[in-house]
């Protein structure tokens, strides 16, 4: 006579024409997002990492000159990714060029975010003519063309890595406060936050512990998208000569001496440094796209 003896049944999310398998969303896109911000993370690791070991990694200066090695292509013995109409290593010029522009771009959007997320929250929680004038005010300037007010701004001032903060800092800090706004009102009408309030918790630790906290999700998938416009805002006003001086190594500044080159054969000196734009870009890209699927945190509280 056998026994049978009934196993304990792992359990499995329900599938369904909507859902792929794991229920993790249609087609099992859940999981394809979460590759894909594991992708975009290492690129973006691995850009950070180049960027800060360029003084130890490349092998030459970025600024020294070689008439005997001119325009030597990819491949070249000694020069990996080939040399400029100057002699210059193109390869060290790539390395110290993701450092001050991964600098640049990131710091802008550091500031950028900082200062949008400020005015929007004291937007939501201030008087009514103190949030009818961040938003009037945002609203004009987002009526406006960004590179252009960058560019002027820019222009104004003289090339310069501080310049540039600025510029970026104070022509995109718009949608931020928006999103702010938008968030931290409505996350005033929660029962958590009213219950803050009725336990008697000041307006400044309500504000500081409940309502700043629970907006950052959406804001930090914003700031995602603001790092990569802050790069490529950045790389433009190089290119256009109103960014980084034009002797210090950027990826904008290595565009703008290749374009004279781009119809001589020389592709490779505009192939390099757009890649690296365009693939920090998407990065950043990606990675605000799966922070913006995540979803709210609902009272949570620092």
């Amino acid at each position: 006579m056998r026994i049978i003896r009934n196993r304990p049944r792992r359990f499995r999310p329900a599938e369904s024409a909507e859902t792929g398998p794991g229920g993790t969303g249609p087609l099992g896109g859940g999981r394809r997002r979460v590759g894909g911000v594991a992708v975009a993370g290492a690129v973006l690791a691995a850009m950070g990492l180049v960027a800060a070991g360029a003084p130890w990694m490349a092998p030459y200066d970025p600024l020294a000159t070689d008439t005997t090695a001119v325009s030597l292509p990819p491949g070249s013995p000694g020069h990996v990714l080939g040399t400029d109409s100057l002699g210059r290593d193109l390869f060290s010029r790539m390395l110290h060029g993701a450092r001050l522009s991964l600098l640049v771009g990131l710091g802008a959007a550091a500031v950028t975010v900082a200062a949008g997320t400020a005015l929007g929250a004291v937007a939501a929680v201030g008087p009514r003519w103190l949030d009818a004038l961040i938003t009037r005010t945002a609203d004009a300037l987002l009526a406006l063309p960004m590179v252009l007010m960058a560019l002027t701004l820019a222009a104004v001032a003289g090339p310069s890595a501080a310049t540039v903060v600025a510029a970026i800092a104070l022509t995109a800090w718009m949608p931020v406060a928006l999103v702010a706004r938008a968030e931290v009102g409505a996350l005033r009408e929660r029962p958590f936050v009213r219950a803050a309030t009725s336990l008697g918790l000041s307006r400044t630790r309500v504000f500081t512990r409940h309502l700043v906290p629970n907006a950052l999700p959406p804001i930090a998938a914003i700031a995602a998208f603001e790092a990569g416009h802050a790069i490529l805002t950045e790389s433009t006003l190089s290119f256009l000569g109103v960014g980084i001086p034009v002797n210090q190594p950027s990826w904008g500044n290595l565009l703008t001496d290749a374009r004279a080159h781009l119809l001589t054969g020389q592709w490779y000196t505009v192939a390099f440094p757009a890649a690296a734009i365009v693939a920090t870009i998407i990065a950043l890209n990606v990675i605000a796209t799966g922070l913006d699927h995540r979803g709210p945190v609902e009272g949570r509280t620092w």
